[in-house]
């Protein structure tokens, strides 16, 4: 299954495979830092965060490796778990931070990601 992307921004994944996040509608008047992070359910980190730049684009695209959801582990008994992402945006213009509401969502909305376990070890 490759990465999906539905109406508010919640992403369905599974396990160990690739995909490929755009982040579109940045001020082009600013260059950005953008930051891409994954939590579990005690918002304990998972892997590495992302950073790509925009170098005042107004998309930046981030690569979801194998090795990083590989980290995104299904218990055994379910057939699916929840993770957590959040995209925040650092202005190397003007020192500011932002963190990116995704799509329709609200400040305090959460951005899901639901992962399938793996079917087929791979690399």
């Amino acid at each position: 299954m490759a990465l999906t992307v539905d109406e508010n921004g919640n992403l369905t994944i599974t396990q160990g495979d690739t995909g490929t996040l755009v982040v579109g509608g940045l001020d082009t008047s600013k260059n950005y830092k953008v930051y891409f992070a994954i939590q579990n359910k005690k918002r304990e980190a998972i892997g590495d965060e992302l950073i790509v730049s925009s170098n005042n684009s107004d998309t930046v695209v981030f690569k979801l490796t194998g090795d990083l959801t590989d980290l995104l582990t299904v218990p055994e008994k379910s057939r699916t778990e929840t993770y957590y992402y959040g995209i925040k945006l650092c202005s190397v213009t003007d020192n500011t931070e932002d963190t990116l509401v995704v799509n329709n969502g609200d400040m305090g909305d959460t951005n899901m990601i639901t992962v399938y376990p793996k079917k087929v070890e791979g690399i």
